[in-house]
């Protein structure tokens, strides 16, 4: 049931129930959200060297970025001692070094089904560029043009899942957004605008819909690795985005394969059914299955539900403090970040 909770079809019944279905455990016992705040030995700089009782690992795997510049920790510390000093709010975090909501405290079945998910998606998008190439002679017969220009069926798929990270893995790094969300939604996307290549009219909407499917979909290919760092320790990381690695190779070098039995059989449409199979199994078990991984959207949500329960809109994580307190400046350039953050402006 928790895995469930805080997935695309988790969150849509709580939202259709009110928050009465799949509730959390401070809706649930509302005298639980106060272990929620952040003590004062637990604002020690993170950025400092660790104790002899505490290891690099355990720092890492206790913070609440799993990767961070040491400008950003710099620039978190300072929000949240700010907002500490000022009595303007307090910090909602973890529930001590064991809460269960920490990916990095989830069961290993649990991380492995997480795993797998992005393993699955990645490998989906990924054999959507070498899948198309055994029925580019398809394409050129059925719209007149030359293979070379049926080559670009490839070309633009490509361009656009190069293309697509740029604006969507950052997205996934907003604390009120997370990674579930941006998944689920650009892969609803991605099958749906495969329908568009399949029933194109003419070449130039072909190719429009290969751009597209190709750059709605790459959020996975450059945030994967990410997703492998929210869950498993630095002890396990390292092979486990080897193994995502593995998935997002073997894509390509099966799709020619895959593709070619299709494409012999009913023609070059069949190449980009198979790809709508696989992402469209993908899209039903990362809606029912994929919880969210990214621990500040994690604790932002969190707070949110704090600040709900007690009517106080004081109580923040770290995440956003840090958000709030960023300014826009209109007419005049901004001082420089690392002369801010070390004290020299």
């Amino acid at each position: 049931m928790e895995t469930i909770r805080d997935t695309a079809f988790g969150k849509l019944v709580r939202v259709f129930s009110r928050q009465r279905w799949m509730q959390y455990p401070e809706e649930q016992d509302m005298s639980i959200w106060p272990e929620y705040l952040k003590e004062e030995t637990q604002t020690k700089e993170e950025g400092d060297h660790p104790t002899p009782d505490e290891s690099p690992e355990d720092l890492e795997s206790y913070g609440l970025y799993t990767v961070t510049s040491q400008a950003t920790n710099r620039s978190r510390r300072l929000s949240s001692s700010t907002l500490r000093d000022s009595g303007q709010g307090l910090v909602i975090s973890w529930r001590g070094q064991n809460d269960p909501e920490n990916p990095q405290n989830w069961s290993v079945k649990k991380k492995a089904l997480v795993s797998s998910q992005i393993w699955l998606l990645t490998f989906a998008i990924y054999i959507g560029s070498a899948i198309y190439t055994p029925g580019i002679p398809g394409v050129s017969e059925e719209f007149g043009v030359s293979r070379v220009a049926a080559t670009l069926g490839l070309t633009l798929f490509v361009l656009g899942y190069g293309l697509g990270p740029m604006i969507w893995s950052p997205l996934s790094e907003i604390p009120m957004i997370g990674r579930s969300p941006t998944y689920v939604l650009t892969l609803f996307v991605f099958v749906f605008f495969n329908f568009g290549v399949i029933y194109a009219t003419n070449f130039g909407m072909f190719l429009a819909f290969r751009f597209l499917t190709g750059f709605i979909g790459s959020p996975a290919l450059a945030t994967g690795a990410a997703s492998m760092g929210d869950l498993w320790s630095p002890k396990v990381r390292d092979y486990m985005i080897g193994i995502w690695g593995m998935f997002a190779i073997s894509a390509p070098v099966l799709g020619p394969l895959v593709g070619g039995f299709a494409s012999s059989a009913k023609g070059w449409t069949w190449t980009i059914w198979q790809l709508l199979w696989v992402s469209g199994f993908a899209l039903v078990l990362l809606f029912f299955f994929l919880p969210e991984t990214f621990a500040p959207n994690i604790l932002a949500r969190r707070a949110r539900r704090v600040r709900y329960i007690t009517k106080n809109s004081q109580y923040m994580s770290e995440s956003e403090v840090e958000i709030k307190e960023i300014k826009p400046r209109v007419g005049r350039l901004s001082p420089s970040p690392t002369k801010t953050l070390y004290g020299q402006s």
